[in-house]
């Protein structure tokens, strides 16, 4: 009697976690206009009897469709970055049915859930995520010093005002499409050139120096006196 209960209870819990999801990593097959994954597992489920979850017709392992894609961010700020096909994320299950939830704004409101179900392949949501070994065209680097390092093929800032407090250095050239004003003095190694340079006295535009040679200057005569 307790051998057909355990074995009974066996294949009830058998038959409970074949289902049974909580989170696994998965490469993205594509990107939704809606900004949704659709998503195929990087590692087999283990089913009754440790069976192995099959291919599909594809020859690889089921995709999932519509998973939201979980951002780090608040209301105020977040960050933004394509995803690609290829591109790895953790799918992570939720224990209540957030179908409702995945549907609407994400916001304070408690939505009623569809059903009882949860830990499934219904109610997953997909966090992108990378090894550090791993090489990547862009790359945002903070050690444990507070330094921080940007590798990218272009920075972009579009803010009404860029504050930089303490010392700059531009290894390279700097244009600017507007005005440049200092408080301090500024220095050149090099020669400084410019359709006109003024001072609050002076515009050097047109102001040239027509009987200005080369050479070495000739110094003045000895000033004799008149003989009395």
């Amino acid at each position: 009697m307790a051998n057909s209960i355990a074995k009974l209870l066996d294949s009830f819990f058998d038959n409970k976690m074949e289902d049974f999801e909580t989170a696994f990593p998965a490469a993205i097959e594509s990107v939704n206009d809606d900004g949704t994954v659709n998503v195929r597992p990087s590692v087999r489920n283990c089913l009754r009897n440790m069976q192995m979850e099959p291919n599909m017709k594809d020859g690889k392992l089921m995709v999932i469709k519509n998973v939201p894609v979980l951002w780090a961010g608040t209301k105020t700020v977040h960050i933004e970055y394509e995803l690609d096909q290829g591109d790895t994320v953790l799918c992570i299950s939720s224990s209540r049915d957030i179908r409702n939830w995945k549907k609407e704004k994400w916001d304070e409101a408690a939505y009623d859930p569809v059903s009882f179900s949860g830990n499934d392949l219904l109610n997953l949501l997909a966090i992108p995520f990378r090894r550090v070994q791993e090489s990547a065209t862009t790359v945002i680097n903070i050690d444990r010093e507070g330094n921080v390092t940007v590798k990218a093929s272009e920075v972009t800032l579009d803010a009404e005002n860029v504050k930089i407090t303490g010392k700059l250095d531009v290894d390279g050239d700097i244009s600017s499409a507007g005005n440049i004003a200092s408080d301090g003095e500024i220095e050149a190694s090099g020669k400084v050139k410019g359709s006109d340079f003024a001072t609050p006295t002076l515009s050097f535009l047109g102001h040239t120096h027509l009987t200005a040679g080369t050479g070495s200057p000739t110094p003045p005569s000895v000033y004799t006196p008149p003989s009395p």
